[in-house]
């Protein structure tokens, strides 16, 4: 097992790629959104995971990540094929979250999209990132606060090392070594069980003394619908999101989720690859997802990271 704190202990910039590694994942992530593009970025991406021997120090659309590429699917994906993690839900959230503006991120993992909200938000603004992995926490924490390193104005961050579900105390949770991001609170006789707590989520909402949410994002592999029916089923006004964007998951779903969340008002605005996004109040449309994803690959390069980060202090 890796050593996650140990790895942690070192400052952003000690794992920064050399020139060939940065080049070939700068040369992938502008690669066309299509099935060659898709095949070129795989066999690329295989040949620098076979020659990596650790993380990877990133600065990719303006956060600072450090990247596990051999155990963690979201990882790999935004890493080298950004078009295919969320890219048109990743551009809604970022249009739709103002400066005092309250993000809630369900299922945080290595805190992709969690960093990409701290970034955008400023001192008024606050941030609750759940993730119950413990071997994630760390990671998540550590590219939270490699983020935010530089920016005059910081959020409020609330990290919750808890899962959301139905119930209050603990849960079982199904760690999946080969994809830390799939593990979930679904039974996997081939996955390590481990118990994590867990509180529904509008218990921890209102703890915060929070007063309203801008966006949130949930996606626990499976276990939305624990995770978010009783919030939609109890939440007062007020605390109802303006966007909801969920891991579509009905196969796995014992609750009618998003019948329960559309009898709040919310209609419908996006239904992507592995995702659905629902909106109230004013609709915000994104009508070209490829033009999405080609102003978020359009400044991507990571050429130079280890000579810049490289000179940093420990």
């Amino acid at each position: 097992m890796v050593d996650v704190d140990q790895i942690m202990s070192h400052h952003f910039g000690h794992f920064a790629p050399d020139e060939v590694t940065a080049g070939r994942i700068t040369w992938c992530r502008k690669l066309p959104t299509n099935w060659l593009g898709k095949q070129l970025a795989q066999w690329q991406r295989k040949r620098v995971i076979r020659d990596l021997d650790g993380p990877l120090d990133l600065r990719l659309d303006g956060i600072k990540l450090r990247v596990f590429l051999v155990d963690n699917v979201s990882e790999r994906s935004y890493v080298f094929m950004p078009w295919r993690f969320d890219a048109l839900e990743r551009e809604l959230m970022q249009k739709l979250l103002p400066k005092d503006g309250v993000m809630v991120d369900i299922g945080a993992n290595a805190g992709i999209y969690s960093c990409l909200a701290a970034r955008q938000l400023g001192q008024s603004g606050v941030l609750v990132a759940f993730e119950p992995n413990p071997e994630m926490v760390p990671r998540l924490r550590f590219n939270l606060e490699s983020t935010l390193a530089d920016c005059k104005e910081l959020p409020r961050l609330e990290i919750q090392s808890i899962a959301v579900s139905d119930e209050t105390g603990s849960i079982p949770f199904y760690l999946n070594r080969q994809n830390l991001g799939a593990s979930s609170m679904i039974e996997d006789q081939q996955g390590q069980c481990i118990d994590v707590e867990c509180q529904p989520l509008l218990d921890v909402i209102e703890s915060l003394k929070l007063s309203r949410i801008h966006v949130l994002k949930c996606d626990v592999e499976g276990s939305e619908d624990r995770a978010l029916v009783p919030f939609f089923t109890d939440a007062p006004n007020h605390l109802l999101p303006g966007c909801v964007i969920i891991e579509h998951n009905p196969e796995k779903w014992q609750l009618p989720l998003l019948e329960v969340i559309k009898q709040r008002g919310y209609v419908q605005s996006h239904r992507t690859r592995m995702n659905v996004v629902l909106q109230q109040r004013r609709l915000i449309k994104l009508s070209d997802p490829q033009q999405v994803v080609r102003k978020a690959v359009k400044n991507s390069s990571v050429a130079g990271l280890a000579h810049r980060e490289s000179n940093s202090n420990p």
